[in-house]
């Protein structure tokens, strides 16, 4: 088949209109970068569209993080309850895009099909059509592959990933197990709980957990508020906090954790310990192994059950790049600042990071990082080539001073505070100007268009 080549040498390539490509487009057109964005979907949102093939949303996804701390800078989220709902993020992402006026750059329907370095630039090959780029932004999102875990023996009922979760309803007349105490596991629970004929949860571990509202707020800002103390003075005030609260978790049959509060994935759910006081959630440890509709866990006791559903997370995957040009860290990227590869210097992964604070702020802070380094590769300020130099000398570890708990997902955390520190002084080593709502208030069509369009999504 003939494939037409296409010279785009002076442009970036951005994969992927979700949150992630839609803040690296805007960070590109603070600065006056030429780019082109491919999505693979019809319109703009990721995995926030639930019309979307494999999205892992579901119809009652919440953000784990509060509706003011959310939002992209100069564009906040509109009033509304703390913690936005699936179909007020998708209309925010829609707001967002139109606001800025992002759909004039973004094909649609346009799957990437491979990615290949060749010559310092990169070959991207799209419906027959391969187009040279200067770089390429990954923002394809990491929470379409889902993990699996391997257990022995064959379940006989209905089993799926989370990812394919997508109502309660799902739940009705059935004995349900959810595997995975992750946020989208504990959610899910809850679902099943109140819908369920009989609902369990297996956890692998003990874990600490966390109501989304603490002292009347939520708890990101409560955290934010408090960010003054030391980490393990803040650590040790949470952890006494939470034992005041709850008390010992091991008084609901859960097992007792094994690390620290903040040592692992924040788990911010107020409804899971009322279901299961009030016996409609019974807990479970791991799973040994299956035998037909039976589960047997490795504390010796079995349930019968009609389906399972795996909410075991997630890996990074790259369908449209060979994995050899990646920098790999446990179940994600192992880049400098996440974004940054070290052995290709214009290739990005924007947005592949797990983390313990609202995501679109930290997109921007990436998306602004990455636009400024190539800005700078473009003028020969010589800023590129130093951060190249930090890249190679630093591993990028964002955990801070958190000893995560050893497991893939871990394995590229990144604490926000860290981070932002992080970014604070790689700003000030490079002598760039940190990102401010100013350097997107001017890319609005018209100015006010915010508030009008946030009210017609609402």
């Amino acid at each position: 088949m003939h494939t037409t080549i296409i010279d785009c040498k002076d442009r970036y390539c951005i994969i992927g209109a979700g949150p992630s490509g839609l803040a690296q487009a805007r960070a590109f057109l603070a600065l006056g970068l030429p780019f082109d964005v491919f999505e693979r979907h019809t319109d703009i949102g990721g995995l926030w569209d639930i019309q979307n093939p494999g999205t892992p949303v579901y119809e009652n996804t919440h953000f784990v993080s509060s509706r003011t701390e959310s939002g992209f800078m100069d564009f906040p989220f509109p009033p509304g309850a703390a913690f936005p709902k699936r179909n007020e993020i998708i209309a925010y992402l829609h707001a967002f895009a139109d606001a800025y006026d992002l759909r004039r750059h973004i094909n649609f329907s346009s799957e990437v099909e491979k990615v290949e370095p060749k010559d310092g630039f990169w070959l991207v090959t799209v419906q027959n059509q391969t187009r040279i780029y200067r770089g390429v932004i990954c923002a394809s999102g990491m929470h379409w592959e889902p993990s699996f875990p391997e257990i022995p023996g064959t379940f006989a009922g209905w089993q799926r990933h989370s990812k394919d979760y997508s109502s309660p309803d799902e739940f009705k007349n059935q004995r349900v197990l959810i595997m995975g105490a992750g946020n989208s596991g504990c959610d899910i629970a809850t679902e099943a709980a109140r819908n369920a004929k009989a609902a369990y949860i297996s956890m692998r571990r003990g874990y600490h957990f966390l109501p989304k509202i603490m002292f009347g707020k939520p708890a990101d800002i409560y955290e934010r508020e408090n960010a003054w103390m030391p980490f393990r003075f803040r650590q040790w005030v949470f952890g006494h906090m939470l034992n005041a609260l709850l008390g010992d978790l091991t008084q609901y049959g859960l097992q007792k954790p094994m690390h620290r509060v903040l040592e692992s994935q924040p788990i911010m759910n107020s409804d899971i310990l009322s279901c299961i006081a009030h016996g409609d959630l019974q807990p479970k440890p791991d799973i040994q192994r299956f035998d037909g509709s039976t589960v047997y866990f490795v504390d010796g006791s079995s349930i019968e059950v009609d389906q399972i559903v795996f909410a075991t997370g997630y890996k990074a995957s790259f369908p449209y790049l060979d994995a050899e040009h990646i920098e790999w860290a446990g179940h994600g990227v192992g880049h400098f600042m996440t974004c940054f590869s070290r052995k290709h210097p214009n290739l990005f992964t924007l947005g592949f990071y797990e983390g313990n604070a609202a995501v679109f702020p930290h997109l921007e802070l990436f998306a602004s990082m990455v636009a400024r380094y190539l800005l700078s590769q473009q003028q020969q300020t010589g800023q590129d080539k130093r951060l190249r130099e930090i890249a190679e000398k630093e591993q990028g570890d964002l955990r801070g001073p958190i000893h995560m708990i050893d497991s893939p997902r871990h394995a590229y955390y990144c604490d926000w505070l860290t981070f932002r520190k992080r970014a604070h002084k790689l700003y000030r080593e490079l002598g760039w100007p940190m990102p401010t709502a100013k350097d997107f208030t001017t890319l609005r069509n018209p100015p006010d268009l915010q508030p009008r369009i946030a009210s017609q999504h609402a």
